[in-house]
């Protein structure tokens, strides 16, 4: 079952009688089971909805986390003028404005600092630092970056300046930096639970013990939104801890931040849901980091000035709308036909904006599940970002790009990452990579869960999709192939989207979207083409105007030989 993407279908087959097992010891049905069983979830990952939890800690007891409570009391306690240092996307963003928050309520003396994307790059930098440091400033703590940054810490403990790292990105070669207190599921190949946690989450349960501790009154609840915020939009995996504090945040979820709350009531006339943070509220926050700073958001959230509020948020739609317009105008330049035959996508290109290069990555690699290099001029150096499907180490690439001198700095996560290198380097990157995934083996199949049918408006499909929620990482939407589909009617929308009216041999109709395919192979054949086809899509229920529909997401199509 070849498609008009190139990509081999083929089902996940699943024995009937560990579907019929999974049906009855949980009482569902048997799709949902077989969707449990494809992602290869476990007893507490199908209970989760079920299970509450008193106490959702699960750092308490863990030995930095006590040392980083304790040193973190005696700041609060000597009244020592901190320093925070955070990232600019928005795990940094929220790790920020939890310990900000705490520190405000507290009346602690501090300040923070975020990078500029352009004029300082990623991460720590002595430079921007000591530009912040002010003489009664004698530690710093450093919130969702910090752990690879040697140089930084070891000039600042030079100094007598104590640092505190609360992160979770890869550390590069596990060499550990010489803070006095690193938190990192990543510290010695350690794992607090069975996946990885953001930044945000981990701050947050931090503070949760600083201010048990001290006995606050501070209502640190009120700032959980923001471990769900960043648990999404980090691409964290929705397994085990993660999708409990999803579903356990979303049971009863009240926006409480005066700002938060704002930003989100402008875009959404309804209630949040997993979708709208990903493909909404997000990407919104993340719009000011990348198109000028992301300070801006931070004040958001610690504001209670209407005025300035507002002033805040129109600002934000403004980056962001600039953001959409100039992520179109990137992906106009690029020919889609020319990457599909390669083991790894490498872009450059003169035109590319650097704060929209890691979005191009994340859409190319969805297209051609495979490492995606996009490369943009930063000042006088290139800027890479990276983004791969297949759970492929991308951190172990950057570090070989380090050893071989191709590059002069990088890190990331699994299967997301950056670096910075010299201009006259390109060309021997570029063959590095073409080398280095010449051999790769990229997935021979795409899978689909299952055969469907065209759904109704109250089709029982919907239960299980929401049983299933929240979906991201490593734990996608279900993936159905629909046979014998005729399109009746279709249009373009926006100048990206394809939307159409489909209709099975039967005469049930269903209305689909195809996002940001216009001008694709894809969109041509939704646009145009008028015989019978086969289709592989998501089931997504639709929200407009209070009124709920079953629509399909259209991932591919087979053509009928």
């Amino acid at each position: 079952m070849i498609s008009i993407s190139g990509k081999e279908w083929k089902e996940h087959k699943i024995p009937k009688r560990l579907i019929d097992k999974y049906s009855s010891d949980f009482n569902i049905s048997e799709n949902l089971s077989k969707f449990y069983l494809t992602r290869n979830f476990n007893k507490e990952d199908i209970l989760v909805n079920k299970i509450t939890s008193k106490n959702l800690n699960i750092f308490s007891k863990k030995n930095d986390f006590l040392l980083a409570s304790n040193m973190i009391i005696d700041i609060i306690k000597n009244k020592q003028k901190t320093l925070i240092f955070g990232d600019y996307d928005v795990d940094g963003i929220s790790s920020i404005t939890i310990l900000s928050s705490f520190f405000k309520f507290l009346e602690h003396p501090f300040k923070y600092v975020i990078p500029d994307r352009f004029k300082d790059g990623y991460g720590p930098n002595i430079k921007l630092l000591e530009k912040n440091l002010d003489k009664e400033i004698n530690n710093i703590i450093f919130l969702d970056c910090g752990s690879n940054s040697h140089d930084v810490i070891n000039h600042f403990r030079s100094r007598g300046i104590k640092t505190i790292i609360i992160d979770h990105h890869i550390i590069n070669n596990l060499d550990i930096p010489k803070s006095d207190i690193l938190i990192n599921p990543a510290k010695n190949n350690q794992k607090f639970i069975d996946n990885n946690v953001c930044a945000a989450t981990l701050t947050f349960f931090l503070v949760d013990m600083i201010n048990k501790k001290l006995d606050s009154k501070f209502r640190l609840g009120d700032f959980f939104i923001y471990c769900l915020i960043s648990t999404i939009c980090d691409v964290m995996p929705l397994r085990g801890f993660n999708r409990k504090i999803l579903t356990t945040g979303f049971k009863n979820l009240v926006v409480k931040n005066k700002g938060l709350k704002r930003l989100i009531n402008n875009h959404l006339k309804k209630k949040l849901t997993y979708q709208d943070i990903g493909f909404n509220i997000g990407p919104l926050i993340n719009s000011s980091g990348r198109i000028s700073k992301a300070n801006d958001v931070v004040e958001l959230f610690l504001s209670q000035n209407d005025f300035k509020i507002d002033k805040i948020i129109n600002k934000m739609n403004s980056h962001n709308l600039s953001r959409k317009k100039i992520e179109q105008e990137n992906l106009n330049l690029i020919d889609f036909k020319k990457y599909y035959n390669k083991n790894v996508v490498f872009i450059y290109n003169k035109e590319f904006h650097e704060g929209i290069i890691g979005i191009i990555a994340a859409k190319l690699s969805k297209i051609f599940d495979k490492p995606c290099f996009i490369i943009a001029n930063s000042n006088d150096l290139l800027k890479c970002s990276i983004r791969s499907g297949n759970n492929l180490n991308i951190n172990k690439t950057i570090n070989k790009l380090i050893a071989n001198k191709l590059i002069i700095s990088g890190g990331g996560h699994n299967e997301a990452g950056g670096f910075s290198a010299k201009k006259e380097y390109l060309s021997d990157i570029e063959e590095f990579l073409n080398n280095e995934y010449k051999t790769l083996k990229t997935r021979s199949f795409s899978y689909f869960d299952t055969f469907g049918v065209l759904p109704k408006k109250n089709s029982s499909i919907l239960s299980d999709l929401k049983s299933l929620e929240p979906f991201g990482k490593d734990n996608p939407e279900p993936i159905f192939y629909f046979k014998n589909i005729k399109s009746i009617k279709s249009k373009i929308i926006n100048n990206r989207h394809v939307q159409n009216i489909l209709k099975n041999k039967s005469g049930r109709s269903i209305k689909s979207l195809s996002f940001d395919c216009v001008n694709s192979e894809l969109g041509n054949y939704l646009l145009n083409f008028k015989n019978e086809f086969d289709l592989i899509a998501c089931i997504v229920e639709n929200n407009w105007n209070n009124k709920k529909n079953l629509e399909l997401r259209v991932i591919d199509i087979i053509l009928k030989t």
